[in-house]
């Protein structure tokens, strides 16, 4: 008996001895899974660009532990070692799927799935894949056969993007890469993709913004033996270079652009192998625009090089740039041509076989753009671009690879330049200094150009000429006028109308025809209509003007209106798409966008116009958010779309526009 005590005790002790190991054993498995694997990468949601162009996992922390390897489920083999301390990426097909696996990382909120419109892109997917190890898994469907192999993510650890090169156009086609101050916001126009929130667990259904904040995301700098490399995704759009009195500091800022926070107000030495001494700081301008500050004894001296996919910047003194073989695939000249507008400007276009990388810079009162991988320029076709135009454009090879065109700046002004999103085609604008025409009626101008093709072209559709009012001999922005006696009306309202675009932003183009200047001639009859009720109304431009968003914010906010309605015209790259709708973004505007909307788009009027309604769309356009009053955004029909732009440049349905447009607005001022 007393043996088989001992023997009792002697298990009960084993069983706790075990007990108390098994305990150990998960308190170090919990130290060391706290500090080898933990969920430190916490993801909230996805931004998407509506260009259907790039899209950005947003979340907290960064999946890159202190583990060595990482697992993660792969699509064939289950737990296998995929990737280290990254995450993986893999195709599927039927129906054709880009699928990304995020390592050490939790879904916060439930999964769901974000269903495009206008896009290749046809639903992306938000779900937890798995636990243990915790992997979140994003899918994205595409419509048929699209290229899977366009698909490309990049990623720093916390910061997730996927990148699809779209064959889609945006109405922004080019994009600007040398910039007058103050240009308008080209990213403004990139509102073609639409989107839908649907959860999985409750079917709720939410309206989302996709529209990215910036078209350029500055994120990393590197140093090589002769400059700075500044690399990013998106596209690079540069102002104009500012220089100080005795050139020794340069000032250049990246529009619609963001800026990751460790970049932020650093300064770096730019390599130099011949001892030449200078510094380049980076800092934030506003939360779209990113302020490059070169400091050195001669800082015209060092260029400003951007790649062929206008997503990277070299910076370097220039005898580094001349004699650098910057690509080994030297492009040639497809076409020249020099043209001049009806506003006098004159616009150089040079076409290339194949994507190039180039630096302009303004020295000795000429303009200069060097392509640094051009090696035959043609010159049977240049001579002859010379023998038509005015300007006498100067070319020079100064490398066996480099071509530079020069443009003498005594009697011009340089306006801007572009480069296509492909890289392939160059436009610079210039301006007479000599020519200080009238102030001219471009959009009269254009009236007749429309009516000349409506008779040459398109006699089978009957089309009235687009109808414009009269110009008005007022200043471009009407300043308020103080009054010695109060009006009549003691509720007396002030609206503040902007035609939206204007000058070197055309907006939209369908079939030859300017949104600017359909924009402006509706506007005008709202304003028309609504100072007959004796409301107080201003207009950001009367004319056809440049203003830039920031400008149309400030200008209403000056004035303290009771509304601000911008007037546009939409476009997509499906042809097919038509119909009204009204945008607004803030609370207080909402009850605005409803009452415009209702008359807007009555079902009298959709009826009478064989059109659609669209809906009352929340939207985070710039001016409908940066405006401090009630704010509204109207897009009154598609000009990409062949038979509503055949009505919309008729002048009676332009009349029934501003009506309507007046009517909703009384009904909110009352």
């Amino acid at each position: 008996m007393l043996k088989l005590k001992h023997k009792g005790k002697s298990l009960k002790l084993r069983k706790l001895t075990a007990i108390i190991l098994f305990f150990l054993m998960l308190a170090v498995q919990s130290v060391l899974c706290s500090a080898f694997c933990a969920e430190n990468l916490k993801i909230k949601d996805i931004i998407i660009d509506n260009s259907d162009r790039l899209i950005y996992i947003r979340g907290q922390g960064s999946f890159k532990g202190a583990q060595s390897v990482v697992y993660v489920p792969n699509s064939n083999v289950n737990n296998s070692v995929n990737l280290i301390n990254n995450v993986s990426a893999f195709t599927i097909s039927s129906p054709y799927r880009y699928v990304v696996d995020i390592p050490n990382s939790t879904l916060i909120g439930a999964s769901r799935n974000y269903k495009l419109q206008n896009s290749v892109i046809q639903n992306v997917a938000l779900s937890q894949f798995s636990v243990n190890p915790n992997v979140v898994r994003i899918v994205f469907t595409v419509s048929g056969q699209s290229d899977l192999s366009k698909f490309r993510t990049y990623t720093n650890g916390s910061d997730i993007v996927v990148k699809y090169a779209s064959s889609i156009i945006d109405n922004s086609i080019q994009y600007k890469f040398y910039t007058p101050v103050g240009d308008s916001d080209k990213s403004s126009l990139l509102q073609n993709t639409s989107a839908t929130l649907v959860y999985n667990t409750s079917n709720e259904v939410i309206e989302i913004n996709p529209r990215l904040q910036t078209k350029y995301y500055l994120s990393q700098v590197s140093q090589n033996s002769d400059g700075l490399i500044l690399r990013g995704l998106g596209q690079i759009s540069m102002q104009r270079a500012t220089y100080n009195s005795d050139n020794t500091v340069a000032e250049v800022v990246l529009d619609s652009a963001g800026l990751a926070s460790k970049l932020e107000n650093k300064t770096y030495n730019i390599p130099s192998s011949n001892k030449i001494k200078g510094t380049l700081t980076i800092s934030k301008l506003s939360a779209k625009k990113i302020k490059l500050t070169l400091e050195s004894d001669n800082v015209r001296d060092f260029r400003f090089v951007v790649s062929p996919d206008g997503q990277s910047l070299f910076v370097s003194h220039r005898t580094y740039v001349i004699n650098t073989v910057f690509s080994t695939n030297t492009a040639k000249v497809n076409s020249y041509k020099m043209t001049k507008n009806s506003n006098g400007y004159n616009i150089f276009d040079i076409a290339f076989n194949q994507a190039v990388t180039y630096d302009v810079f303004e020295l000795n009162d000429s303009f200069y753009l060097d392509v640094n991988n051009l090696g035959d320029y043609n010159t049977l076709l240049f001579e002859q671009m010379l023998k038509t135009s005015d300007i006498k454009v100067q070319v020079l090879k100064i490398s066996q690879d480099k071509t530079r065109f020069i443009i003498p700046m005594e009697n011009l002004n340089f306006a801007y330049a572009n480069v296509e999103s492909n890289a392939k085609s160059i436009k610079l604008c210039f301006k007479e200094k000599s020519v200080i025409p009238a102030v001219k009626n471009e959009i009269l101008i254009a009236a007749k150009n429309v009516e000349k093709e409506i008779k040459d072209e398109k006699k089978s559709q009957n089309l009235n000429v687009i109808y414009i009012p009269k110009e008005e001999e007022k200043p471009e922005i009407q300043k308020p006028k103080k009054k010695k006696e109060p009006p009549t009306i003691s509720s007396m309202k002030k609206v503040v109308l902007d035609p939206g675009h204007g000058g070197v932003d055309s907006g939209a183009i369908g079939g030859g025809y300017y949104e600017k200047t359909l924009n402006l001639a509706v506007a005008k009859l709202v304003k028309e209509k609504l100072e007959k009720k004796d409301i107080h109304v201003y207009m950001t431009r009367t004319k056809d003007t440049t203003m830039t968003l920031e400008d149309r914010v400030n200008y209403s906010n000056e004035l303290s209106p009771d509304i601000y309605v911008s007037i546009h015209t939409n476009s997509t790259v499906k042809e097919d798409s038509f119909g009204l709708e009204t945008h607004y973004y803030k609370d207080d505007s909402y009850e605005l966008a409803q009452k415009i909307h209702s008359v807007f788009a009555s079902e009298k009027n959709l009826k009478k116009w064989e059109t659609k309604d669209r809906g009352v769309i929340k939207s985070c356009f710039y001016v409908i958010n940066h405006t401090e009053a009630p704010s509204v955004l109207i897009e009154m029909g598609f000009i990409s779309n062949l038979e509503e732009r055949a009505k919309l440049l008729k002048k009676d349905r332009q009349e029934q526009i501003a009506e309507s447009i007046a009517k909703g607005i009384l009904e909110y001022l009352k």
